[in-house]
């Protein structure tokens, strides 16, 4: 199972991200996520799945990025 629905779900109920916006090579920014909401997500998701992301982690460029290296972290492959 991949970390995708679970991120998508979180950005556009508790961020109030659009879903049209939701899109894999969508940065941060481009959601409407400043630094302190990105930090917010960050926490929620090393709530959600029990893991920690590291500083480098943390700091993923896309949508995309971020839910591969949560689904690296709890060892998904994303299928």
């Amino acid at each position: 199972m991949s970390a995708l629905p679970f991120l998508s779900q979180l950005l556009v109920e508790e961020f109030g991200v659009h879903p049209d916006d939701v899109r894999p090579e969508a940065t941060p920014v481009e959601m409407g996520l400043d630094s302190l909401s990105t930090a917010e997500l960050v926490r929620e998701v090393e709530r959600e799945f029990e893991i920690v992301l590291s500083d480098d982690q943390a700091n993923f460029g896309t949508l995309g990025e971020a839910v591969r290296i949560v689904d690296e972290l709890i060892g998904t492959s994303g299928a």
